[in-house]
């Protein structure tokens, strides 16, 4: 088939070649051969070939007096040239004939042409009389709909060439337009304008709430323009997506009159079998929502907006589960409805469960943030439960915002401490250091804290196999407070001692010098000292003195030397002082 391929390509350079030799100079050729061999580069450049030649051919097609040879020009310039290569500057002349002249077909080839390629040189030259083509009454709905698209295009790449000044007016002109095309197209014109500058379009905004009210009300909507019973769902969008631009609506009649608009919205949406009706029902419910969410809306409609979105996230289809705890979520970040959205707490926590992970990551970001004082333990729970079954993608995430919310809504600090624990037990390799640096701080701060964490951290080390950073959390606290459990069973220096050296060999040479410390510790707490424990510890010392670590070597050769002193190893190794608060 490659062979094939090749044979064809060849065939057309070939039959190309014919019409750049002398005797066959492209002028000589007819207008149909021309377009033709035309055809021919184009087909060449769409097999993935590199066509650097032909250009200039291309480009003089634009200027034929006929159609199909004027075609073939606009569209292989279009498809060959970009908007920074020099051919097009001998073009600009004849697509501006044709874009002033009076042939339509000639006028949308050139719109065409320009919306597709932009550039400045085309901006400065064009963007006026593409202008007058918008705005001009006797130009068929047609062209006006490409010379708005053309002007948008235009106006993306070089807003400088909108006059702000002039054209206000006229676009608050076209908000009156009857034609549904026109207006479409001038509505994805207007958002691009008051996106970058809505001070300038007020005088659009009243006309924005006109059109949502004619779409609403089905009136005056052609049938081409209604999709599934809804009328211009497009138009809609966009109409709602240009107000979501102006910080406020002063007039409180247009006001009302929006907000009229949004509850016949909010109130005529439902799920439906028919999944293109869907799609564009929710396209326009979505938009509502946010449209609602930016103005500010009275707590009544927030929350209607909730009970609906409510609905949306129980249902079958994804998509639609998927925006509902999406938009459930932006409307945590604008507006006080926390209570509301509490009462579909079970729903969210059974997406956690959902076959798909974007629903589980929106899942996880609404429980985030709809999390305080009166549901922490009930959604902390929920999500430690989740970890062990959680996908590798999630887990880092997950333990992160366990975390936060464990510490920002304790109801106590030893449910703080259990949390952390359990995070580092499930997940250990994506729970990061800050967090057991954390609960460490809590605990040497919080002296009637102490006796439990060593309890818990001394539990945890009877477990066959568990995390490095469990060993090293759990070393570091018994280390500090371990002597706090001497009178509780299996919780002697030389028991404590025993489980926690069992760990080391399945710890990596970061974590030994936690131990040591740990040791060291221990060692310095079992007064009076017991021979055979101390004798123990100093032949671990004395193995890792030698160790090729510094770090390691060197708290091994100290700490023996000290220990060796007896009281300077109190003084020296005595409990940590708190920890400076941390600055909110």
């Amino acid at each position: 088939m490659s062979n094939l391929k090749s044979v064809k390509v060849c065939f057309y350079y070939s039959s190309l070649a014919v019409s750049y030799c002398p005797q066959n100079d492209f002028n000589g050729l007819t207008p149909y051969e021309k377009k033709k061999y035309v055809w021919k580069m184009l087909y060449i450049y769409m097999l993935g070939y590199d066509v650097d030649f032909g250009h200039m051919e291309a480009v003089s097609l634009i200027s034929a007096p006929k159609y199909p040879e004027k075609q073939v020009g606009y569209i292989v310039t279009s498809c060959l040239l970009n908007e920074n290569h020099d051919f097009l500057r001998l073009a600009i002349n004849t697509v501006r004939n044709d874009i002033i002249g009076r042939n339509e077909t000639f006028q949308c080839l050139a719109l065409t042409m320009v919306g597709n390629i932009g550039g400045r040189e085309f901006a400065e030259s064009l963007a006026p009389d593409v202008q007058k083509l918008l705005i001009s009454s006797s130009c068929r709905p047609l062209v006006r709909k490409k010379a708005a698209l053309c002007l948008l295009r235009l106006y993306r790449k070089n807003p400088d060439v909108v006059n702000v000044d002039g054209w206000a007016d006229r676009m608050a002109q076209l908000m009156d337009e009857r034609d549904l095309g026109v207006l479409t197209s001038s509505m994805s014109l207007l958002v691009a304008l008051v996106s970058n500058n809505h001070e300038a379009y007020w005088s659009c905004l009243p006309k924005c709430v006109k059109v949502l009210e004619r779409l609403a009300r089905n009136q005056d909507v052609p049938q081409e323009y209604t999709y599934y019973g809804i009328p211009s769902p497009w138009l809609q969008v966009k109409t709602m997506r240009a107000l979501q631009y102006f910080p406020t609506i002063e007039d409180p009649n247009t006001r009302r009159s929006l907000f009229e608009v949004l509850q016949r919205i909010l109130m005529g949406t439902d799920v439906v079998k028919n999944v293109n009706k869907n799609n564009a029902s929710h396209a326009v419910l979505f938009e509502a929502l946010a449209l609602v969410m930016h103005l500010d809306a009275e707590k009544e409609m927030m929350s209607q907006c909730v009970a609906l979105l409510g609905k949306f996230i129980a249902v079958r289809e994804p998509n639609i589960r998927y925006l509902g705890l999406e938009n459930m979520t932006r409307m945590l970040m604008v507006t006080d409805v926390q209570d509301i959205i509490k009462r579909h707490q079970s729903q969210i926590i059974t997406s956690l469960k959902d076959p798909d992970i974007s629903i589980r990551r929106r899942a996880l970001d609404l429980l985030y943030g709809m999390c305080d004082v009166s549901n922490a333990k009930d959604i902390v729970e929920e999500l430690l439960q989740y970890l062990s079954t959680a996908e590798f993608a999630m887990r880092e995430e997950l333990s992160l915002k366990a975390a936060i919310l464990a510490e920002k809504f304790a109801p106590d600090l030893s449910w703080y401490v259990d949390v952390i624990l359990q995070l580092i037990d499930k997940a250990g390799d994506f729970v990061s250091d800050d967090i057991w640096f954390r609960v460490v701080q809590f605990v040497t701060n919080n002296e009637d804290l102490q006796p439990y964490a060593a309890a818990k951290a001394r539990e945890y080390l009877d477990k066959p196999a568990i995390h490095e950073t469990m060993v090293k959390v759990s070393a570091y606290i018994l280390g500090e407070f371990g002597h706090l459990l001497a009178r509780r069973p299996g919780c002697s220096p030389k028991e404590l001692f025993s489980i926690i050296h069992e760990k080391l060999p399945s710890i990596s040479t970061s974590s030994i010098p936690i131990l040591l410390s740990t040791y060291a510790k221990i060692l310095m707490h079992t007064q009076p000292p017991d021979p055979e424990l101390q004798n123990q510890i100093w032949a671990i010392f004395n193995k890792y003195g030698s160790c090729i670590d510094v770090e390691i070597q060197q708290r091994a050769i100290e700490y023996f030397a000290l220990s060796s002193k007896g009281a300077a190893l109190m003084d020296i190794l005595a409990e940590m002082p708190k920890f400076p608060e941390r600055q909110v």
